[in-house]
């Protein structure tokens, strides 16, 4: 764990450290190399609102609750003032998912990918966490295998959600999410709601990167949102790439409903390794 920071010190010390990512100008994240520490991820960002807060510390609290090599760790968080924070973190060397996508386009490979993220999902899980925002960009490829990063938008089933009821959609990135997400119905939001997502990456990996929302793959002029609500995706061309029983798989992470998807994670763990064997 670090010592606590000082935000005019990692300035004075880091005036100019190298620019990783701009999001939307709320937040910019740097490298910068520490003493004790060594090169780390700094995220300075502007919040708006207290729920906008409240959603960082929670980002937070999970990353320190955590403690797994699935997920950077958390080493300082810091209000700086009534509209700024710093975060510092773990420094993941790898690249997104999304630079990666094509290279898991057999569909054994992406099994050994989707079991792994699974695997990852279930330390969240068994905490009655939901990522809620599981996508490539997400995904950073290591060469120790797929790390899960931006928690930011993460529910904890047992607390007050954040966001308002009357919200026409949830938080999330509306391509990657679930029916219930983006009719923003809250009651229906569970673990099986990432497991939407996977589907959705799981076939995308087997379509060499191409969405299976996609109208250009479907066949219509609906949105790829519109497609999702339908449950309306280029099942024939995935089928034409992937076995009976990884198809089984697929349709059950795509159910348009939440109990139409895995009970329990253990069962999709345990098919993800039957097709894995092969």
């Amino acid at each position: 764990m670090a010592n606590k920071l000082n935000f005019d010190d990692i300035l004075s010390n880091y005036d100019k450290p190298a620019l990783l990512s701009d999001e939307g100008g709320q937040k910019v994240v740097y490298t910068v190399n520490l003493p004790d520490i060594g090169l780390s991820v700094l995220k300075i960002g502007k919040y708006s609102s207290e729920s906008s807060l409240e959603r960082i510390r929670r980002e937070v609290e999970i990353l320190r609750e955590l403690n797994s090599d699935y997920f950077p760790k958390n080493y300082d968080f810091v209000i700086v003032d009534n509209e700024r924070y710093f975060i510092l973190e773990e420094y993941l060397v790898g690249e997104t998912l999304r630079e990666h996508i094509t290279n898991y386009a057999s569909e054994k490979l992406a099994a050994n990918l989707v079991f792994e993220l699974v695997i990852a999902l279930k330390i969240l899980w068994a905490k009655r966490i939901i990522h809620r925002d599981l996508k490539p960009q997400n995904i950073i490829i290591t060469k120790d295998g797929p790390r899960i990063i931006d928690l930011g938008i993460a529910r904890f089933l047992d607390e007050t959600s954040i966001t308002q009821t009357w919200a026409p959609s949830g938080p999330g990135t509306p391509a990657y999410a679930s029916p219930e997400q983006i009719q923003n119905r809250k009651r229906d939001i569970d673990f099986r709601s990432d497991q939407f997502n996977l589907g959705i990456i799981f076939a995308q990996l087997i379509l060499g990167g191409h969405h299976p929302y996609d109208p250009d793959l479907v066949g219509n002029r609906n949105s790829i949102v519109e497609n999702i609500l339908s449950g309306t995706w280029a099942r024939e061309i995935v089928s034409l790439n992937a076995s009976l029983f990884a198809m089984g798989i697929i349709e059950k992470l795509l159910g348009s409903e939440p109990f139409k998807r895995y009970r329990k994670a253990e069962e999709l763990q345990l098919d993800l390794e039957t097709l894995k064997g092969g």
